[in-house]
């Protein structure tokens, strides 16, 4: 670790700064007497040397209280040891010795949902990063594992279900209105992936039978009257066991798998070793409260955090910069998960969708970072989507290069070399490399460079000699802190999925191919052709990269007709979409009248009209862009101009196409399958683009009769985007029906969040007085605070309130959750791209909070990079 120039900055943290642990625990023994404000825990570690160090270093948070110390059995005198800040120095140790320490907590007060806290009444832990620390005195970081056997006590009538990791050995009652339970993990682990849960739940119970014939116990436990709405979350367990075993060949190795619901939760949900806690939010589903989405995510995480027993839990992360090691490669299995449970190209436009939405952002911000980082001031930054997503991406180019086949093979030896270790991203990728025979020297620069490469397209066709020639470059422009730091970058291995299709439509399939762009400029030449084919390049979005490509209409039409590859049909229209999209956001800032091209416009009515598109793939073909997707290309950040550049083309669309539109509506609204929910839902945002009384009308009925949340918070959403007395009926009938669920109440808070009505920041003002908000829950947060600054039109206004309100907020915020705190900030990564008079408005709020003392260093951090 290293100390920044100034001694009032926090300390930074450098990837090169890895040191092994002095010291490894054989096996940890933990009494948890559980009270309310008063929670005791009792630790007995034994410890040896693995260096020659004579102190014993342990971290513990703030508000841990030290009762008592010894070492095998001896009470140490207050001069052998020191506790200063969150450390714990015990002097002069042996080589081999027995820590016990006992510490006081306070789960009541801990509303940073890190460490041991209360949740509704129930006890619950979340240790990911390190906050093992806020429990008790100890090396809390992942490449120390061990062995934990736990001992819980607690009120039996409040707290009747005791658990945590591995399997329960016993559990009785003390006879005075407490019981005890004892548990022990078989596996050794880190201390992120400690867990333990108290509490008055219900649970429903199932069983799974591995394919060695083992019976696990499965249990998925909610608050009492929501235990119902586990069952998907249930199939979903027993599909990821299954599709785990026929895929990856990876069985589980416990006797009992347990799930918990818990509403205050940072995260989306935490692997801990057989108890897997998770934000309720991804578990509770059933279609009145659950949408088609909330469904799909649910069968997502489920599945992510169970593929973790392996790729995580029982092979983990030597240090915190090596993340993308479990989590990238998690986000991968869970997307293939997906692509194999419903249809692998929406999956994979949805995935992709995401990609560019989040980490591309993040690429294109102050805040851009590779795959595995080389610095930070807090671990819990490094949560983000390019050590998840873009580290999945990564990983399916390995997949690529090598083969399915030959990806299998290579996992097969990562297990084999490292079950049981915590090790590097490089040993992964050499494990990957090795059966294969793969150099993977150039492609490891994905996880040292940051950015988005941009891969330039240039192609002429010779009709004489039939020879088409594609010419590639590639360019990664330097980051913030790369600039600062005085980088270079060089090539990117980039694997790039290739087809052309000729001018009747048909696929010629000797070209297709993986072309491998691994210098600055390569040209490929195509032999053998009889006329000029189009070309389909980064099929599947085989690499995470941005095509620069002044393509025709008509290639592009031509790719959303004919092309094989789902994915680019997809693509092509985005590309019509977006390229329209910006010419229309100049004309805006130029003063120009706004009238989409007829013929884009034309191209979406074919679209809409053509009956062999699947719905569900349609409603994603005419999707329009997003505003971080334009934030990333546009010299400036101008709310206002995207949201009438978009405003024009729906019109356009809906105003051209009514009759279809309507009747296509209609149709769909008659169906119940997902693809029909999602097709008339996009119908529906289109047409009330146009504010008339008939869409209007539509989407009022809609929301009335309604039986599943899918359709009816799509119409809520849809109706918040125009004034009118229907919108706050529907408003105010939504609340009275869901204020007083936990999980549904985020909602309503994310439509009127998100909503382009002038009316925003009113409701979301008022949204913190209504019933139900919850100012420490961080899916409210998340709801409301995270869904405004999204909205670029109603966040990023002329008014100095917006920002003076958010800045209040999270200020408030982060002062009791440093990591809501670190992911609200994430609101300022454009400022400096907004116009003058916005970027001057939002600084200044920016300096304010940094100027505060008690400002997170994980709020600091993202907020300094923005000035």
């Amino acid at each position: 670790m290293r100390q920044d120039q100034h001694s009032n900055t926090p300390a930074r943290i450098y990837l090169t700064d890895y040191k092994a642990p002095d010291f490894q625990i054989k096996d940890i023994h933990l009494y948890f007497n559980l009270h309310e404000t008063q929670t005791v825990v009792t630790a007995k570690m034994n410890f040896a040397k693995s260096t020659a160090a004579k102190d014993l270093v342990l971290t513990g948070g703030e508000h841990v209280k030290l009762l008592s110390l010894s070492i095998n059995g001896e009470k140490l005198a207050a001069t052998r040891y020191q506790v200063e800040g969150e450390t714990l120095t015990i002097k002069d140790v042996p080589s081999e010795f027995l820590l016990e320490s006992q510490v006081e907590i306070n789960p009541e007060a801990n509303k940073s949902c890190e460490g041991l806290y209360l949740s509704g009444g129930i006890f619950c832990t979340q240790c990911e990063a390190e906050s093992f620390r806020k429990i008790t005195y100890f090396l809390d970081r992942p490449d120390v594992m061990t062995s934990y056997t736990v001992e819980i006590e607690a009120d039996e009538k409040k707290y009747p279900h005791l658990l945590s990791n591995g399997d329960n050995i016993s559990k009785k009652s003390l006879g005075n209105g407490r019981h005890h339970a004892l548990w022990k993990d078989p596996f050794k682990k880190p201390s992120y992936l400690f867990a333990l849960v108290a509490g008055d739940m219900g649970v429903i119970t199932d069983t799974f039978k591995t394919k060695s014939g083992k019976t696990v116990k499965l249990e998925v436990y909610a608050p009492h009257g929501k235990q119902e709405r586990c069952k998907h979350a249930m199939v979903s367990l027993q599909k990821s066991m299954q599709w785990d075993e026929e895929r990856w060949g990876l069985e589980y190795d416990l006797n009992t798998y347990m799930i918990v619901s818990i509403d205050d939760f940072n995260m989306g949900a935490m692997e801990n070793k057989g108890l897997n806690v998770f934000n309720s939010r991804l578990v509770l589903a059933d279609e009145k409260s659950a949408t088609d989405t909330d469904f799909e995510m649910i069968e997502s995480v489920v599945g992510h955090e169970y593929f973790h027993n392996w790729t995580g839990n029982r092979v983990t992360c030597r240090n915190w910069f090596e993340l993308s090691l479990k989590e990238g490669l998690t986000v991968f299995r869970d997307q293939e998960f997906s692509a194999d449970m419903n249809s692998r190209p929406v999956q994979r436009i949805k995935d992709v969708d995401s990609l560019r939405t989040r980490q591309f952002t993040e690429d294109a911000g102050p805040n851009a970072h590779p795959v595995r980082p080389e610095s930070c001031l807090a671990v819990d930054n490094f949560y983000t989507a390019t050590i998840y997503e873009k580290g999945a991406e990564v990983i399916r180019m390995m997949q690529t290069i090598v083969g399915r086949d030959g990806f299998r093979k290579g996992m097969d030896e990562y297990f084999k070399r490292h079950d049981g270790q915590a090790v590097t991203i490089i040993d992964f990728a050499d494990a990957i490399a090795t059966p294969n025979k793969a150099d993977f020297s150039q492609f490891k620069l994905w996880y040292s460079q940051a950015g988005t490469p941009n891969v330039s397209v240039s192609e002429s066709f010779d009709q004489a000699s039939g020879t088409l020639t594609l010419t590639l470059s590639q360019e990664s422009e330097l980051t913030v802190t790369e600039k600062a730091e005085g980088k270079t970058k060089l090539p990117f291995h980039i694997p790039l999925k290739f087809g052309l299709i000729d001018a009747s439509g048909k696929e010629i399939s000797e070209h297709n191919q993986v072309l491998h762009l691994k210098e600055k400029t390569q040209t490929w030449t195509f032999k053998g052709l009889t006329s000029r084919p189009v070309v389909s390049l980064n099929r599947e979005f085989s690499a995470p990269v941005k095509l620069k490509w002044n393509r025709s209409n008509a290639d592009l039409l031509h790719l959303i007709k004919f092309d094989t590859d789902a994915f680019n049909r997809r693509e092509s229209c985005s590309k019509m979409l977006f390229d329209e999209t910006q010419a229309l956001i100049a004309d805006f800032q130029n003063k120009k009248d706004l009238v989409p091209q007829t013929e884009i416009i034309n191209a979406l009515g074919t679209v809409l009209k053509d009956e062999a598109i699947d719905p569900q793939f349609k409603a994603l073909i005419l999707a329009m862009p997003s505003d971080s997707q334009l934030a990333q290309e546009q010299a400036t950040l101008d709310p206002q101009a995207f949201f009438q550049a978009k405003l024009a083309i729906r019109k356009a669309f809906a105003n051209t196409f009514h009759t279809e539109l309507v009747a296509t509506y209609k149709k769909h609204n008659e169906k119940n399958s997902i693809g029909d929910r999602a097709l008339k839902n996009r119908i529906l945002g289109f047409g009330i683009s146009t504010e008339k009384a008939d869409w209007i009308e539509l989407a009022s009925t809609q929301y009335a009769s309604a039986k599943n949340m899918t359709d009816k918070i799509s119409a809520l959403s849809i109706l918040c985007e125009v004034q009118n007395p229907a919108t706050e009926n529907a408003l105010k009938d939504f609340h009275a029906t869901w204020s007083t669920d936990s999980v549904v109440f985020n909602k309503w808070l994310s439509v009127q969040a998100t909503s382009s009505s002038p009316m925003t920041f009113e409701r979301v003002q008022a949204a913190t007085k209504a019933k139900g908000y919850d100012q420490t829950n961080p899916n409210n947060m998340y709801s409301l605070h995270g869904g405004f600054a999204g909205n670029y039109l109603r966040f990023h206004t002329d008014s100095a309130e917006t920002y003076k309100w958010y800045a209040d907020e999270l200020l408030r915020i982060d002062k009791v959750n440093p990591q809501v705190g670190a992911r609200l900030a994430q609101a300022f990564t454009f400022t400096k791209k907004l116009p003058a008079n916005l970027k001057t408005l939002a600084q200044a709020q920016v300096q304010r909070m940094l100027a505060t003392d008690t400002l997170s260093k994980n709020a600091r951090e993202l907020l300094e990079k923005t000035m």
